[in-house]
């Protein structure tokens, strides 16, 4: 049987029988304003059967050509497209800025769902061309070096020739740091190509996604519906990063090269961690969702369902106005109103014309993008500040994060998407609220400015201090490399600058004994069994020195667990205005102009606000860097930051840009009287239109095959 006989068939069987189901709690509350006009199921599929034609049920049917079978067709429903749809949320931003626009215009008339489809392989690919890096050029030289390093004993005063002496710096080694001949920059262009490549294509999916899967699930859920939906997908969004920051913590936590171990913590500032590993898992996962998209249909059955009863809603509003309309007429009416829009280079230029003359939605665009220009740079240093402030690992920090946004949005997301879909706030009261969502962000991020560490004091050249005497004459590099003395309180700059002459590499942390800048109040060290008993003696008796790890010093700082709290809080109230503010968003627009806002949206938030955020909150930050790397006389990464005006920085500007924001709020709010939040406008709207046409509209013939369908036994759900 072909998909059309088999949907025959089940509507033969699916006929109301009369009996009465007793209804949920949630179905009463979605009922409970529907119900003066609600039309019976014979009436919905007459009225159907006027609009739609044959043509118009094949688009509703899932697969791809003839491969539809009777199976598959319980994928459509807007509720399996919204798991799908979750899975796969989870750069790219120059790729956004290029094809956001013509993408989610041409996209926004063609078939969405394998539109989707293909962004999501483009993602899929992006994962694993971005792990390529690893394969091609292996861990790197600083990895083998460190592992090297790591792996075995070194004695400064026997062995100071050595390869290990050289790689691990105690007092009196002579230590180098090799460098290439040719030009460095010349071994880092293979890497930096492909992950361009990787983050360009990434971007086409994710301007697919924001903008063309958006629009598909507006247009296949009613406009009370749609906020909780929202909601549904913010909750389940939330998921892509949480689980990014697990996986990615775990990867993190495994050695860059998983067949090698060395003697590093965790929380030692060599350590790296597996990065390319996570592309791998996400890539998989990517490529099986992308193929459950390409199967979903351009319109889903319960569309075309509700466009019926809309139709029949305006009838009885016309009868009660005194009017006498029938169905057809108003059949006839919303199949004129379906002829398509037609995606032209001309028809883009009136588009953008009616977009940058809407207040209400530019004012929403200046608001959205200064909060993205806000957040994404404190979000792309957070975890940094985390070990700096709080010394907490790479793997902690993203565990903590996740936990904390996750907890927090599917709280704050879940609330304000059950209100606006039960309780259906006015369009004044939404704007007004994010107004203040906004003033309480700025406030939470003042608040955290003041919630952090002492600062760290470090023995060493470390911001203009001087060399300690009793290390003076070891002939110290500037390499950075902490160590934790026994007393577990003082950190030293590097084992050379604590004057430690031995390095235990076997134990994990590693071992420095012989340290003349630490007084020794224990008979041995820990783990110096393997060392050399018979040592020449050095200009003090090792007796009299101590010894330190490498790494830092156990934090005595609690303040970690206040700063998570007010986190939690600040993001969950923040989050009850999400669905609002998007809701505004498509709402502020027609109908056919929802994917050119949302791609120009894209478009926006990327160029002001993804790409220059992390450049702006870089170089401010770096401001408070006090230990470079520093390599062959080239700058790397920043070891060591001052704490405390990190900690100023790092919330001090994203409070300043999310303040300007609330200029956009102000300007949403001023307009928001005209807005129709829940389509309760709707009707009356085209009820207007229609007084103002002089001629009516033909009505459909009901013995005309092409635009009546006599049975309602002949359509396909």
């Amino acid at each position: 049987m072909t998909p059309e006989q088999n949907g025959l068939m089940d509507k033969q069987k699916k006929k109301p029988s009369g009996r009465l189901s007793k209804p949920t709690f949630l179905k009463q509350l979605s009922d409970s304003n529907d119900n003066r006009h609600k039309p019976s199921e014979e009436s919905i599929w007459q009225a159907r059967a006027l609009i739609h034609t044959q043509e118009d049920l094949k688009h509703t049917y899932c697969g791809i050509g003839p491969f539809k079978p009777r199976w598959l067709q319980v994928l459509a429903r807007k509720e399996a497209y919204l798991v799908v749809y979750c899975t796969i949320l989870s750069g790219n931003d120059i790729s956004q800025v290029i094809l956001a626009i013509l993408l989610a215009y041409y996209g926004n008339y063609g078939h969405r769902p394998r539109w989707m489809a293909f962004g999501v392989m483009c993602a899929a690919v992006s994962c694993f061309i971005g792990a390529t890096p690893h394969f091609i050029y292996g861990p790197g030289q600083d990895a083998a070096d460190i592992v090297e390093t790591t792996t075995g004993l070194v004695n400064s005063v026997i062995s100071n020739s050595t390869k290990k002496a050289k790689k691990t710096e105690v007092c009196y080694s002579e230590f180098e740091d090799t460098c290439v001949d040719s030009d460095i920059s010349g071994g880092y262009i293979g890497p930096v190509i492909l992950l361009f490549i990787s983050q360009f294509i990434v971007g086409i999916a994710i301007s697919i996604f924001y903008t063309i899967g958006v629009t598909y699930m507006d247009d296949n859920v009613s406009k009370k519906s749609y906020p909780i939906y929202y909601s549904i997908t913010l909750l389940l969004r939330i998921l892509g990063p949480v689980l990014g920051y697990l996986v990615g913590g775990k990867c993190l936590s495994l050695w860059i090269d998983p067949t090698q171990s060395p003697n590093l913590t965790r929380m030692d500032p060599r350590w790296l961690g597996a990065w390319w590993l996570g592309s791998l898992f996400i890539g998989c996962g990517l490529f099986f969702a992308g193929t459950l998209l390409f199967l979903f249909p351009r319109t889903m059955p319960g569309s075309m369902r509700r466009e019926a009863k809309r139709v029949l809603r305006q009838v009885e509003k016309d009868k009660e106005a005194g009017g006498r309309r029938g169905v057809e007429y108003f059949a006839s009416l919303a199949k004129t109103k379906k002829i398509e829009y037609k995606p032209t280079l001309s028809n883009l230029k009136k588009a953008f014309k009616r977009l940058f003359t809407n207040k209400l939605w530019v004012g929403n665009l200046f608001n959205t993008v200064t909060i993205v220009l806000a957040l994404s740079g404190y979000w792309n240093f957070k975890p940094k500040y985390l070990e700096n402030q709080f010394r907490k690992s790479a793997t902690e920090a993203n565990y903590y994060t996740g936990m904390a946004s996750f907890s927090s949005v599917v709280l704050g997301t879940g609330v304000g998407g059950a209100v606006l879909r039960w309780i259906r706030p006015k369009p004044r009261f939404v704007a007004g609220y994010n107004i203040f969502v906004t003033l309480f962000l700025t406030a939470g991020f003042i608040v955290l400015m003041f919630i952090g560490c002492p600062k760290l004091t470090i023995v060493g050249p470390v911001d203009g201090s001087t060399v300690p005497d009793c290390s003076a004459d070891c002939g110290c590099s500037d390499r950075f490399s902490p160590m934790c003395a026994e007393d577990q309180v003082t950190v030293f700059y590097s084992p050379c600058y604590a004057g430690c002459t031995k390095a235990n590499t076997s134990a994990s942390p590693i071992v420095f004994s012989g340290c003349q800048c630490i007084p020794s109040n224990i008979s041995s060290p820990p783990l110096l069994d393997s060392l050399t008993a018979s040592s020449p003696p050095l200009n003090q008796s090792n007796d009299a020195n101590g010894y330190g790890t490498s790494g830092y010093c156990p934090e005595p700082c609690d303040t970690f667990f206040y700063y998570l709290i007010i986190q939690i809080i600040i993001k969950t109230v923040s989050s009850t205005g999400r669905v609002g503010s998007s809701v505004i968003h498509l709402r502020s627009v027609a109908d056919e102009d929802k994917g050119l806002a949302l791609g120009t949206l894209t478009v926006f938030i990327s160029f002001f606000g993804f790409i220059p955020a992390p450049i702006i909150m870089g170089a401010i930050i770096d401001s408070s860097c006090l230990v470079w790397d520093k390599s062959c006389g080239v700058y790397g990464n920043c070891w060591l930051y001052d704490s405390d005006k990190f900690r100023t920085i790092i919330h001090l500007v994203p409070a300043v840009f999310t303040f300007i924001s609330v200029f956009g709020d102000l300007v949403v709010f001023y307009y928001s009287r005209q807005l129709d939040l829940y389509g309760d406008k709707e009707d009356e709207v085209e009820l207007e239109k229609k007084e103002m046409n002089t001629e009516e509209p033909e009505p459909l013939n009901p013995h005309n095959e092409e635009d009546f369908i006599p049975q309602k036994q002949q359509e396909f759900s």
